[in-house]
């Protein structure tokens, strides 16, 4: 046992107990509050707003609420890659090239190796609004610090040609000197239009609109999913047990370290 051994080892274990014990129940206590919470329909929380607009107390209203409907936005909206009509998207393209390195094997010797990298050259995300809809009545999501779950799109492979420009999201993009580019990947996330909705969020009224974002209160979820409510909360406890998990074993493996590091 040395001083090294256990101050690796107490790292690791302090590390994995915090997994362990607080990370996982906070992920726990949250799944436990989404499970308890009350879904509220649009057409309901319209309805309420209008009673507090008669009171003259609409504008100051904040809720956290749940609620289900369908994707919407203004206009016509499609991804960049495969033209996927949808109410949101993210969207990039990743270069795979080759590149020479110079080292010194281990006897001594100055050899070069080509190294296979990739670099993300481009990305983009729709700037219309989302809008969760039911019943006639639609909500602006303010996607800020939202928790967001798409539906994977595009993703497909292309060699890259010599003979050909490359412009992405309208910006020409100029080979790398001293590298050997091999091909772009092309990936899509997205949320269809129509696209069934999960939302977990603070509901307020601005500018005329119901909107749905980031609740004031610290702590709180904002979930936007196209996932059911079943499938997040599923999600969700997985996600603790498998925190839970892993903080066990480096607290193992923090006292194995501390014990046998010498």
């Amino acid at each position: 046992m040395s001083m090294v051994g256990l101050g690796v080892g107490g790292l690791l274990a302090a590390g994995g107990a915090y997994l362990a014990f607080v990370q996982s129940k906070k992920k726990e206590g949250l799944a436990r509050e989404l499970q308890f919470m009350k879904s509220t329909s649009l057409p309901e929380l319209h309805e309420s707003l209008k009673a507090l607009d008669a009171e003259g107390l609409g504008d100051s209203f904040r809720d956290m609420v749940e609620t289900n409907g369908s994707a919407e936005t203004d206009g016509e909206l499609k991804t960049p890659h495969s033209e996927t009509p949808c109410a949101y998207f993210e969207a990039s393209v990743t270069r795979e090239y080759e590149q020479m390195e110079t080292y010194t094997d281990k006897d001594g010797k100055v050899r070069t190796r080509r190294n296979k990298l990739y670099e993300n050259v481009s990305s983009d995300k729709s700037s219309s609004p989302l809008y969760i809809a039911d019943g006639g009545v639609r909500a602006r999501i303010d996607l800020q610090g939202a928790n967001l779950d798409l539906k994977s799109g595009e993703d497909r492979y292309e060699p890259f040609k010599e003979d050909r420009g490359y412009s992405f999201f309208g910006v020409n993009f100029t080979v790398p000197s001293g590298t050997r580019t091999l091909g772009f990947r092309y990936k899509e996330r997205l949320i269809p239009l129509g696209q069934p909705l999960y939302v977990v969020g603070e509901i307020r009224k601005s500018g005329g609109e119901l909107r749905i974002g980031k609740p004031s209160e610290k702590d709180k979820p904002f979930i936007v999913s196209v996932k059911s409510e079943e499938e997040v909360l599923d999600s969700m406890k997985g996600s603790a047990k498998t925190t839970q998990y892993f903080g066990y074993a480096l607290i193992v493996i923090g006292a194995a370290v501390a014990v046998f590091l010498k």
